[in-house]
């Protein structure tokens, strides 16, 4: 009796914090989409405590870095997106964008590669990344 007392418990707390981190999330993806990206933040990071192997609150947070003009923080993230998720299509877009940005053509067509090899959704946008790679490697 006493064991089946504590495994409701458990279940109970544990019910109780996943409904606690999916308020963290969707919380502070309303407060993204409202550009209050300070706020969503702190959110996202929390939602992070919470489920440390949640890839949509680190590419929130990587995108938010971005608007903050933080690129290391923002590579920083998106490195961890595709950590959880290598073939996070999302992340590699991002990413190979950040390189392109930073003059590092090398890993800008690494990431490059990698997008062609798993794209369903990003294929549309794979022309202009490539076109952007082709222009600086001549």
């Amino acid at each position: 009796m006493r064991y089946l007392l504590i495994l409701t418990l458990i279940f109970i707390s544990s019910i109780s914090l996943a409904n606690k981190t999916n308020k963290y999330f969707l919380e502070g993806e309303k407060l993204f989409l409202a550009n209050n990206f300070k706020e969503a933040k702190i959110l996202f990071e929390k939602d992070i405590v919470f489920d440390t192997k949640n890839v949509k609150s680190y590419l929130y947070l990587s995108k938010i870095h971005q608007n903050l003009k933080n690129q290391i923080e923002e590579e920083k993230n998106l490195k961890t997106v595709l950590l959880l998720d290598p073939k996070n299509e999302e992340g590699l877009f991002l990413l190979t964008k950040l390189y392109l940005s930073e003059g590092d053509f090398k890993l800008a067509e690494k990431e490059y590669n990698l997008l062609k090899k798993v794209c369903k959704s990003f294929c549309n946008k794979l022309e202009n990344l490539e076109l952007q790679i082709l222009k600086f490697k001549k």
